[in-house]
């Protein structure tokens, strides 16, 4: 029997013998419920591409198969497009690296160049590698290639309609758009830069003077880019290699792809012991946001470690870490040593 209530309540531990179900002790009331059933995880077909890509990679890597390289001329590694697409009515863009200036103005009607207009970029120094090395290292005026299916597959895209408008709007957006690089002078007071079209004149599978069908394998053959004097200096002075089944498994990620582009030229030539300051990882890539003065530099450090830890996907070996610090304004990331993901020794894919 409970007790009598003191006060009109009643003690709870006097409550459980008639609450409990008969021959149910309080020891055995306290056994722990079952945990909730789990949830089954589901995985996109992008994630999973991309997961068989990236395993591929370093497969082929450590197994000592052949590599597929890309280009980049330097001044795209240095100062990087817009990860994203500019806002309505943007025309203009600007990046500095230090004492490299990249400005861009957009044609009106077609806008900036971003994002994935970077594999135009790509596709340009490709032709022109494989053209300087039958040209004893000069770079010709006129760059071919026989189809625009040639620029899809270049990049795994599929053959389709979607695959083929992008494609002529990243052309468009680049052929339109009118480029400045150059140094800044000591005082950065003064800039001195050159002016170029990224392409003097273009004879494209998609140019509607040739009424040619939009439809990919119907191309036009014989496709032309004209580039400009500047640039053809440019593309004889450097053309960094990037590897081009990461920029595959990545090819939806812009910021990934131009991270790691960033991340393997940075290593190639560091001294050891280098540390860049993640203010100028910032910089340096073309990272915005992160402005704010309590969150933003602690954001920052976590967006990094998210992109190293992906590029490590593809390159285990990276020689670069992340050093947290206990203000995060001093963050840094260490290149312990030199390093690459490309093998040296390797000939043109």
């Amino acid at each position: 029997m409970p007790r009598t209530p003191q006060h009109g309540f009643t003690r709870a531990g006097d409550l459980l013998p008639e609450i409990l179900p008969d021959g149910l002790s309080l020891s055995d009331a306290s056994v722990k419920a079952e945990p909730p059933p789990k949830k089954n995880i589901r995985i996109s077909k992008r994630v999973a591409q991309r997961s068989s890509r990236l395993v591929a990679v370093r497969e082929d890597r450590e197994q000592g198969r052949p590599q597929h390289f890309g280009y980049l001329a330097r001044p795209f590694i240095l100062c990087g497009l817009p990860f994203k697409k500019p806002k309505k009515g943007v025309s203009y863009y600007k990046r500095q690296n230090g004492n490299e200036v990249l400005e861009i103005i957009a044609h009106p009607e077609h806008g900036l160049p971003f994002g994935m207009d970077v594999e135009v970029l790509i596709w340009t120094c490709i032709l022109a590698k494989q053209a300087m090395l039958s040209n004893n290292g000069k770079c010709p005026a006129v760059l071919e290639f026989a189809s625009g299916a040639d620029f899809l597959k270049a990049f795994d895209l599929p053959l389709d309609g979607a695959s083929y408008r992008r494609a002529v709007e990243r052309f468009t957006r680049v052929v339109y758009a009118t480029w400045y690089f150059g140094p800044a002078s000591p005082t950065k007071k003064k800039l001195r830069l050159w002016s170029f079209r990224f392409f003097d004149r273009v004879n494209l599978w998609f140019d509607p003077e040739l009424h040619t069908p939009n439809l990919p394998g119907e191309d036009f053959k014989n496709n032309q880019l004209f580039l400009s004097p500047q640039l053809q200096a440019e593309m004889e002075r450097a053309l960094p290699v990037i590897e081009m089944e990461t920029l595959r498994a990545w090819a939806n990620n812009p910021t990934q792809v131009h991270f790691n582009i960033w991340l393997a030229w940075r290593c190639y030539d560091a001294k050891p012991g280098t540390k860049i300051p993640l203010s100028s990882v910032k910089d340096q890539c073309g990272f915005e946001g992160y402005d704010d003065p309590e969150d933003g530099a602690y954001n920052f450090r976590r967006k990094i470690k998210t992109l190293l830890n992906n590029a490590r996907l593809s390159w285990p070996a990276c020689p670069v870490h992340l050093v947290a610090e206990s203000n995060p304004r001093e963050d840094h990331l260490l290149i312990e040593q030199t390093g690459s993901p490309i093998r040296p020794r390797q000939r043109l894919s």
